[in-house]
């Protein structure tokens, strides 16, 4: 073997030992134990190393919630999608998926609220309890719910990015051996919507105020807005997890259409990798698309998504009579190695054990085994519990003659905020406290409310001025010398 031809050859093996390989894995694979041992034993034999695993699909949850509860509640149901209500699908997967050498990130559809069928939609939680977050098109009616798989809420409402984030924190802090979160539908449903009446009032303030800007550029504002918080939240909960995302591959319809500037997120470095959704047929439009991204100068944060499924549902195998089979994905995989970007990730995982196709698609792309880079993107914390990660301050409600006293004791000096809610939010204060022992005087903020708060159970919401991460403290309002 001639020597430069021995250099690249070494090279290239050095490059496939540290490459991602990644599979999305549908929630209904991953409803029973045996079937998570199946997806991980078929990940293994594949030769894969990251699982991409959808446990939040439409406003539900595959999970546990009340793990991290404590501080990020989130009231989202069990998903239907489980039949037994009590078994914790992301827990089972993270145990035997680093038992084996993969890492699992908890894949969560973000914007996209509901299914398209409206049995399912009734049933839904956002529907039922929060309709008037769904977004609006530009002629001032709320969408349908058919149309871009079925609800979406509006990105440009606060109390929305707020809920969400919540969703985020609640994952993150509940599963520190978590290696990463993956962003799905992290966009606008289409260009025509996103037009809810308190975006757009928000939009007309910030023109007043800022700058004039097009509404495109504020529907992209509210997305990029998200992903920041998200980045900055998750890695105050736990500094090694990651935050990714599924995007879309033509740069420009990902900005003009759906609102989506992934590039500016690397850019700005508040994402750790995006996943591409390359997954068009036409292997001269994928050619294209990667030509672009390679544009972007950040190959190492770029994982491809590579269409692996059939429309008709036929599988992908040799042999199986389909036009698109294991030969095209394969051949889509040897490009996406060529240019160098930090690997590929297939949907979906159903689409892949179909017939033979795996196995065949094993035996033509990934017929040698490549490590995870764990030491690179990810530490997993090991027995850590949500109280160590953050301790909660301790908080007191004190009535005293006509006047209820809240005590905090803060962990570090600055401009806090305060928020005190029941069955539903009551009133706030903010104020510049010092580290240590504080209290206020309820009376003095809201008298009205204050007099109306009897002995009992609440949650004081407490958080520093400039930080996304928040308290959610239970407390007890106690009389005085009781």
């Amino acid at each position: 073997m001639k020597r430069g031809l021995l250099i690249f050859s070494l090279l290239f093996l050095l490059k496939l030992s540290a490459e991602i390989r990644s599979v999305w894995v549908l929630p209904w694979d991953i409803t029973t134990e045996s079937a998570i041992d199946q997806v991980i034993n078929t990940a293994v034999d594949c030769n894969q190393n990251e699982l991409l695993v959808e446990v939040r699909y439409r406003a539900d949850a595959l999970f546990d919630t009340s793990q991290g509860a404590y501080l990020y509640p989130n009231p989202e149901p069990v998903s239907y999608i489980l039949n037994n209500s009590s078994f914790d699908p992301l827990t089972y997967i993270i145990q035997q998926a680093h038992n084996n050498g993969l890492a699992v990130q908890a894949w969560i559809v973000v914007f996209n609220a509901t299914q398209t069928d409206h049995y399912l939609i009734r049933q839904n939680y956002i529907y039922n309890n929060h309709r008037n977050w769904i977004t609006y098109d530009k002629n001032g009616y709320q969408m349908n719910n058919g149309y871009r798989y079925g609800y979406f809420i509006d990105p440009g409402i606060p109390e929305v990015q707020e809920y969400l984030l919540n969703i985020v924190g609640n994952i993150a802090a509940g599963y520190p051996e978590l290696d990463g979160i993956h962003l799905d539908y992290i966009r606008y449903p289409d260009a025509d919507l996103g037009y809810h009446p308190i975006s757009q009032e928000l939009y007309r303030a910030y023109c007043l105020n800022q700058m004039d800007i097009t509404y495109n550029e504020w529907r992209i504002m509210q997305i990029n807005n998200f992903v920041e918080k998200a980045y900055h939240l998750i890695k105050e909960i736990n500094p090694s997890l990651l935050l990714t995302a599924a995007v879309f591959a033509d740069i420009a319809d990902a900005n003009v259409s759906y609102a989506q500037d992934w590039q500016s997120w690397l850019k700005n470095g508040i994402i750790d990798r995006v996943y591409p959704m390359a997954y068009d047929i036409n292997y001269a439009k994928f050619s294209k698309h990667t030509e672009q991204m390679k544009l972007l100068n950040f190959d190492s944060k770029i994982v491809i998504g590579l269409r692996a499924w059939n429309e008709n549902g036929s599988s992908l195998a040799l042999g199986k009579g389909a036009s698109y089979n294991v030969q095209n994905v394969a051949r889509k995989i040897d490009l996406a190695r060529e240019q160098g970007f930090a690997g590929i990730s297939l949907f979906s995982y159903s689409g892949l054990i179909k017939g033979n196709a795996w196995a065949q698609l094993t035996r033509l792309s990934y017929s040698e085994k490549a490590e995870y880079p764990f030491e690179k993107v990810s530490t997993p914390l090991v027995n850590q519990s949500v109280t160590e990660l953050k301790q909660p301050p301790d908080v007191k409600l004190l009535r005293l003659n006509n006047e209820i006293l809240i005590q905090l004791q803060i962990p570090s000096e600055g401009l806090w905020n305060w928020e005190l809610y029941k069955e539903s939010f009551l009133l706030q204060h903010n104020r510049y406290y010092l580290k240590g022992n504080n209290i206020d005087i309820l009376n003095v903020i809201n008298p009205n409310i204050c007099a109306s708060i009897e002995p009992g159970q609440y949650i004081v919401q407490l958080y520093q001025e400039n930080s996304s991460f928040k308290y959610f403290i239970p407390v007890e309002l106690k009389i005085a010398n009781e």
